[in-house]
């Protein structure tokens, strides 16, 4: 894929140039909001990571360029620590997903997951789109939170060419699955502590990864159940948990 990185720290562009050229990809980068809408209109980029906040032309500026001249291409938006409202405001736009400074690996790689994920997501055989009326799946899956994102790629990728979703609306739908299922394995199959992840990120990955492992948790699965049809689209998560009530 080709992405093009805007944000006006130095560290931040060359980290994540690093990272993006290390998975395969190609990478432009810019510290300037207007050459990064000029980079946009005029060269074959795929996806977006912007910071919230550049020089000339601002971060949620831009995502709106890109979402009305191209709504499929993937927007990540990098916002600073304590700012959700940006965060929200950058989903609610169309962004796909949103990073927090400072950016931590385990997140890059989910995120990254994501994006290439949706990307691929949006090549679907349009003739069969056509002439499909109805459409139910069941999935049973396990408790790799990495998959995640290719599941939620999975789950959505006929809703726009149901013409149920917007591709704006659909980046909003796949953030909110996903949640659904982290919930769903973190919290439900997993039990693991929701305060955990957002006071010390690190451990609580690498305890996800360990209870993967252990008895009861390396049992349980989560049941996905899809319907689509030309006028709507219902998803139900079941885990095998205790579920947020659960005393340890």
């Amino acid at each position: 894929m080709n992405f093009l990185v805007a944000d006006d720290s130095v560290e931040v562009l060359e980290c994540l140039r690093k990272f993006l050229e290390k998975e395969g990809h190609s990478v432009r980068c810019t510290g300037d909001g207007e050459e990064a809408l000029q980079i946009f209109r005029g060269e074959e980029i795929d996806a977006v990571f912007c910071a919230l906040t550049l020089p000339k032309l601002g971060g949620l500026e831009l995502l709106q360029e890109v979402k009305s001249a191209n709504s499929r291409r993937p927007f990540v938006m990098i916002c600073p620590q304590n700012d959700t409202e940006s965060a929200l405001n950058a989903l609610q736009l169309g962004a796909c997903d949103f990073l927090i400074k400072s950016i931590q690996p385990l997140e890059l790689q989910r995120t990254l997951d994501r994006v290439v994920s949706l990307n691929e997501g949006f090549h679907s055989n349009a003739y069969a789109m056509d002439h499909l009326l109805q459409e139910s799946r069941t999935l049973e899956i396990g408790n790799d939170f990495e998959d995640v994102n290719r599941i939620v790629a999975f789950m959505t990728q006929d809703l726009s060419s149901f013409g149920i979703l917007e591709q704006s609306q659909l980046f909003r739908m796949n953030v909110l699955l996903k949640e659904a299922l982290e919930n769903a394995i973190f919290h439900g199959n997993l039990e693991l502590n929701p305060e955990m992840r957002r006071d010390n990120p690190k451990l609580f990955y690498e305890t996800a990864k360990r209870k993967m492992d252990i008895d009861p948790h390396n049992n349980r699965k989560l049941l996905l159940q899809i319907d689509i049809s030309r006028n709507s689209a219902k998803y139900l998560v079941r885990d095998e948990g205790k579920g947020f009530a659960h005393s340890d």
